[in-house]
């Protein structure tokens, strides 16, 4: 009779144990869910600005300059060699055009056929969502693509 009230009262002692046990393990795995969702997110969106700037850069190799790389500017933000009308709106993945830098470099005296383009993203905002780094991390050379100019004009 005894053992049965000591069972009984280390069963009633141990009722929510289980319950602090699943909730701290809960806890622990939403935090590495999101936390991979997050860098997955991070990884998605590095790769479709490589994709872009090398179409863009790919774009503007073959096609006349323009002497300010605007048209290439386009290709990267809007996938178009033109701006669409009205008012600037934000491009791929809400860049801007000061996040998109274009520059052409002259050939050097050894060797004048080495016209280089150079696309570069900087000042890409990522934007986390896991609750304990949630803010906007900048990212000052998210991408730097460059190519040898084949027109020459």
């Amino acid at each position: 009779m005894r053992n049965r009230r000591i069972v009984k009262s280390v069963k009633r002692g141990r009722s929510g144990q289980a319950l602090v046990e699943s909730a701290l393990i809960l806890l622990v795995f939403l935090t590495t869910l999101i936390g991979i969702l997050d860098v997955s997110q991070l990884l998605f969106i590095h790769q479709s600005l490589v994709e872009r700037t090398r179409a863009a850069l790919r774009w503007g190799m073959v096609q006349p300059w323009d002497g300010t790389g605007a048209k290439i500017q386009n290709m990267v933000l809007y996938q178009s060699p033109t701006a669409p009308g009205g008012l600037e709106p934000p491009g791929f993945l809400g860049l801007r055009r000061a996040n998109v830098l274009v520059t052409r470099t002259a050939g050097t005296a050894n060797n004048p056929n080495d016209e280089r383009i150079s696309i570069a993203v900087v000042n890409f905002d990522y934007k986390f969502f896991t609750p304990f780094i949630a803010r906007t991390f900048q990212n000052n050379s998210a991408v730097l693509q460059s190519t040898p100019l084949l027109y020459r004009n």
